[in-house]
């Protein structure tokens, strides 16, 4: 079992069988052996991490700041342990500043991950020849790396899911519940091998803001008054989930914490009662809008900064093989940067892709010489839906939708192998 560098020898992070030494009297004692020693150890601890404890952040690893730089950005990062997707620890000493290169857009999306360092360079000695360097290192530091991607996880963190419904607990065995439920979870989340591409823990997004900062992206509709839910990746421990099962137990009168402080116990048969039930539906009403409002504002932000990208990758794509194809593109990518701010409002939003819906159409005639007909008709196909969507000023949802199918029908449209530039 040869294992590489960081002591894995599965790079996708899938089951292998242990293998150890076997120690007796006069074994000669080799390099390979002390290899195959520690990684005999290390494959273990991380196996059984992998599948019972799972991977994310188990303590502190907040990012305090991220500041803009002359060549990147700087990052600071709070001491904490994280598990990564293969059952590796990943541990930050203390508060960390680490640069970053130049991201490409206004949106970051942070990661930590596993490495090792070789330190402490010590002289071998020669012995006949048979070495191949005058000088090895004596240690192997595990440290970590922070990286930066454009999009966040494609397969965000979720808590496994279990069917109770048929289950009466007042009058079902336990024991025949826990089997029951213990047997759906494994065949659910047990079964395969798990997904451990991409080991890096996520830590958060964060979008440039229009004075040049940097801060979180919050979830939709997820902010709260103490805390902003960046879609972070955390771990359950065990303390956790036995805190939440004793608190459980604990609250017999209202274990699955349902909210009926606002509820009267009995129908309201007079005016008092009736104006009680009524404010407390005003106020979920009132919650539910700004919940709304949130996720519209929300939306409306992030699909005008990926027309602005989109387009502005389309124009440089363009540029070499039509000039006038490109400068559309990009009208379309700076009227867009330019009402970015505003892009806070429905009637805003609408105003906004009616005034550049003549864009999209004209740009149309440059593109029949530049890229293929499959990928012109599938541009002009999302460009007409969208039209559609405007007239019949429908759902705003319906009309974001339209507008990202053709924000992604211009991302994919193929040049012409060999296009000749317009003179």
């Amino acid at each position: 079992m040869t294992r590489d560098g960081d002591y894995t020898t599965n790079e996708m992070g899938g089951l292998s069988q242990f293998k150890k030494n076997r120690f007796f009297r006069g074994k000669l004692m080799t390099p390979r052996d002390m290899e195959a020693e520690q990684a005999y150890h290390a494959e273990r601890l991380e196996t059984i991490t992998r599948f019972l404890d799972g991977s994310g952040i188990v303590h502190g690893l907040e990012v305090q700041s991220v500041t803009e730089t002359e060549t990147g950005l700087d990052v600071t990062v709070d001491a904490g342990f994280a598990l990564d997707g293969r059952g590796r620890p990943i541990v930050v000493e203390q508060v960390t500043t680490k640069s970053l290169p130049e991201p490409t857009t206004d949106e970051v999306h942070l990661f930590i991950q596993f490495s090792e360092v070789a330190v402490e360079t010590v002289p071998v000695p020669d012995t006949d020849g048979a070495i191949d360097d005058e000088a090895v290192p004596n240690r192997d530091v595990e440290v970590f790396e922070l990286t930066h991607r454009e999009e966040p996880p494609e397969t965000p963190t979720e808590p496994p899911t279990l069917d109770l419904d048929g289950y009466d607990p007042e009058t079902a065995d336990p024991q025949a519940i826990t089997r029951a439920l213990t047997a759906q979870y494994h065949a659910n989340h047990r079964t395969g091998t798990p997904e451990t591409d991409d080991p890096a823990v996520y830590l958060g997004g964060f979008e440039r803001q229009p004075d040049g900062r940097w801060e979180p992206i919050a979830t939709a509709a997820t902010d709260t008054d103490t805390d902003t839910d960046t879609g972070k990746q955390y771990a359950a421990d065990h303390e956790l989930l036995f805190a939440a099962l004793a608190a459980h137990l604990a609250d017999t009168d209202n274990p699955h914490q349902t909210p009926v402080s606002d509820q009267t116990e009995d129908r309201p048969d007079d005016l008092t009662g009736i104006v009680k039930r009524l404010r407390a539906m005003e106020e979920t009403v009132g919650e539910l809008e700004q919940e709304r409002d949130t996720m519209q504002t929300y939306l409306l932000r992030k699909t005008v900064k990926d027309r602005v990208r989109f387009f502005e990758t389309l124009s440089d794509r363009l540029e070499p093989h039509t000039g006038e194809g490109a400068r559309i593109t990009r009208e379309i990518a700076e009227l867009s940067r330019d009402n970015h701010a505003a892009t806070t409002r429905e009637d805003v939003y609408r105003a906004q892709l009616s005034a550049l819906l003549d864009y999209l159409v004209r740009l149309g005639e440059p593109l029949e010489s530049v890229v293929t007909e499959e990928s012109l008709e599938r541009y002009l196909k999302a460009v007409s839906r969208l039209q559609s969507r405007i007239d019949e000023n429908g759902p705003l949802l319906e009309l974001i939708d339209a507008h990202d199918q053709v924000c992604e029908a211009a991302e994919s449209l193929e040049i012409l192998v060999g296009v000749v530039p317009e003179a």
